[in-house]
């Protein structure tokens, strides 16, 4: 959770070598005003401050967060902020969501809700961004090698899956058998939004 995320994290992920070098920081929206209504314990500057934190330690480490569109009394505002959010912290992946409804919060009863017609363009507006980001990022992969935990065999002849340290899903061919639960070293050949 952002709020107990500080420098203490990202100095453990450089110093240990065995740490996976993936954080998940849920942002939940680029809205400082939404965050507020959310009653979550920081701002947008507050976040982007976190993530500068991440950037600048000496291994790369890969990001991926939460966002939620259609929050009661959200603004196209609110979504141009959390578009530039997206912008500014270039995700390594993005699990995005439309809000609902939950019992007992306190967001049941708040008035401005938004139409769920309404909610799921703005969730195509922000995957679609989001999506771009993942292509460009992930392209920057080409050519690099990653050791890559293998857990998962397709139904295709020597087609197998694995993921980084990173938490970057890679699917490559092997003629080995027997390589589900194994370390590999896969050189990346192509990109796809979601997968290496």
């Amino acid at each position: 959770h952002p709020r107990d995320f500080g420098p203490d994290i990202v100095e453990a992920i450089d110093s240990v070598p065995e740490l996976c070098d993936h954080i998940h920081l849920p942002a939940q929206s680029g809205s400082s005003r939404i965050l507020r209504a959310m009653q979550r314990t920081y701002t947008r500057e507050e976040y982007l401050e976190k993530l500068s934190m991440i950037r600048s330690a000496r291994r790369p480490i890969s990001v991926t967060s939460d966002i939620i569109v259609g929050f009661p009394g959200e603004t196209d505002r609110d979504v141009e902020e959390t578009l530039s959010l997206l912008d500014a912290a270039q995700f390594d992946g993005v699990f995005a969501f439309q809000y609902s409804a939950r019992p007992n919060t306190a967001s049941l009863h708040m008035a401005d809700a938004i139409p769920e017609e309404e909610k799921g363009r703005r969730l195509s507006v922000v995957q679609d961004r989001q999506r771009e980001i993942q292509i460009a990022r992930n392209n920057e992969s080409i050519g690099q090698t990653f050791e890559v935990l293998v857990d998962g065999a397709s139904r295709r002849l020597n087609q197998w899956s694995g993921r980084s340290s990173s938490n970057r899903i890679l699917n490559f061919t092997s003629p080995r058998a027997g390589l589900l639960g194994q370390y590999v070293h896969v050189r990346v050949t192509s990109a796809a939004p979601n997968s290496l």
